[in-house]
This record gives structure tokens, C-alpha cells and sequence, in this order.
């Protein structure tokens, strides 16, 4: 089936969330199966989009570049006559023989795998917003003092907007994740790790995280009851210091740590 020209379809590079969406939504309208990509074709296609873009920043333009290039090279593979053999001639490394398409199509295959979950994801993220109680104005909703609010005030809740209850409740749902009576029969010994050295083991696990944030639940995993009192108490501490931020961006989601930098932290702790 003759692939559609790019002059049918007016087709703008920012509608796409990277060069695999745009590929596969040339492969889409072109009524193909995915397993059978016409490369020459749909190369063609993709070539001709990015030729006629003009909202393509220099970023992005990377990311669109490389997949235009490896769809080039694999036309010309293609293309390429391939080489005859002597029947009773070993073949060369026979991954030169496979479909150059194969791997492509696996990616595509991931990436149609990951988007539709991300859009079941979003549907259901959109369901549940649904259901804020309305509080006065339309927009608004209750908060625990039953003051009215934006819902855009509360989708970045410092310390100060994040009730201990919320802490507590997420501790809670944590430890009880943690079936202890699977180790049947056994000690308690008693703890006595100062508060300080978890505090010293939470600045430097959140220090060595990405964007220096962790989520609450990650903060627990791998310890056992007594460290995961001694680290919650730790978590309550520094954030009473003002040396970390306790963050959620909507009621549903996890709770997030995010360590507060030097010049950002205040002079002396409050009491």
C-alpha cells in the first residue's frame, strides 16, 4: 500500500513526544503492519516532515536526527543487493543477515507498550481528580482546617502544608507492609542508635540521590522496624531544622524528601 504524501497531512514535529511517536504514527497512517515496516517508504516520510518543520529547537532536533539516520542506513541495507554464497561457504557473522528492522520493531513495540500504559495511567489519574469535595467556589477544595483552596496551592505542599497525620499515615501503611510474623520465633534487642546517626544517614543517602530527593517509602526499604523508627524520627527532625523538604504534589501521591541546599538552608534551627 503506497504510503501517504506528507503534502496530505500537514504534520507539526511538536505534536510528538519524540522521533519513536512520530514514526509510529507515519507507520499508522500508512495502514502497515509494524512487523513489515516499508522502509524506503516510510523513510521517505520521515525525512520529508523534518525537511518541511520549523518548530524543531536544536535539542530536539538530535533526537529526531539519530533515528533519521539509522532509518538510512537501514534502507540502504535494504537496498543493497545482497551477496551470494557458496553453499559450502561458512556465512560471516550471521547477525548481517538478519532483518534490519528487527530491533526497530522491538522498539516501537516497547515504546507503543509504555505509551499506552501511560495513557490507561492518565485516565485513571483524571478519574481520581474528579473526586476532590468541591468547597465553595468552583476550583476550590477543603483543606484539613477546612479553609478553601486552589487546587494548583495544593499540588506543591512544603513542611508547612504537609500535617504530620500525613507522615504518620504513610509510616504506617510502610510498616505494615512488612509481614514480621513470617520470622516466627525470635529476639528483640533493644536500639540504641542516636537520632543523629540517622539524621547523618538520611542527609547523605538524600545528597547522593537524584535531584537529592527520595520518595518517604524508599527512604524504609531494606530496614528493619527499629531503623525505620530511628530514621522516620530522624525525617522529622531535619525537617524541623529546615534541612529538608517534605513535598507532595497532590494528595494521592507519594510523599517525596528533598534535601535543602547550604545556601538555602536558615542560619539557626527554629525551637
Amino acid at each position: 500500500m503506497p504510503v501517504a504524501s506528507v503534502d496530505e497531512y500537514q504534520v507539526k514535529l511538536s505534536a510528538f513526544e519524540g522521533p519513536l511517536d512520530l514514526l509510529l504514527f507515519l507507520i499508522r497512517r500508512a495502514e502497515v503492519d509494524i512487523h513489515d515496516i516499508p522502509i524506503a517508504e516510510i523513510t521517505t516520510q520521515y525525512l520529508d516532515v523534518l525537511k518541511t518543520t520549523d518548530d524543531m529547537d536544536v535539542e530536539q532536533a538530535g533526537e529526531f536526527l539519530v533515528l533519521a539516520a539509522t532509518l538510512v542506513e537501514m534502507k540502504s541495507r535494504l537496498l543493497s543487493p545482497k551477496p551470494e554464497h557458496d553453499e559450502a561457504q561458512i556465512l560471516p557473522d550471521a547477525s548481517l543477515h538478519e532483518d534490519p528492522r528487527r530491533e526497530l520493531v522491538q522498539q516501537l513495540l516497547a515504546y507503543q507498550r509504555f505509551r499506552t500504559a501511560a495513557e490507561t495511567l492518565d485516565s485513571l489519574r483524571d478519574e481520581f481528580s474528579k473526586r476532590w469535595t468541591a468547597s465553595g467556589a468552583a476550583g476550590e477544595v477543603a483543606t484539613p482546617d477546612g479553609e478553601p483552596t486552589t487546587v494548583e496551592q495544593v499540588q506543591d505542599l512544603d513542611i508547612g502544608d504537609v500535617h504530620l497525620l500525613d507522615l504518620l499515615e504513610a509510616f504506617e501503611r510502610i510498616t505494615l507492609a512488612v509481614d514480621f510474623t513470617r520470622l516466627g520465633n525470635h529476639q528483640v534487642t533493644f536500639d540504641d542508635t542516636p537520632i543523629g546517626l540517622h539524621q547523618d544517614d538520611l542527609v547523605d543517602r538524600l545528597g547522593r540521590s537524584p535531584e537529592r530527593r527520595m520518595r518517604l517509602d524508599a527512604i524504609f526499604e531494606g530496614r528493619n522496624r527499629m531503623d525505620r523508627i530511628g530514621l522516620f524520627l530522624a525525617l522529622l527532625e531535619l525537617a524541623r531544622e529546615q534541612r529538608i523538604r517534605v513535598r507532595q504534589a497532590q494528595a494521592s501521591e507519594p510523599i517525596e524528601l528533598e534535601l535543602v541546599d547550604v545556601s538555602d538552608a536558615p542560619t539557626s534551627a527554629p525551637v
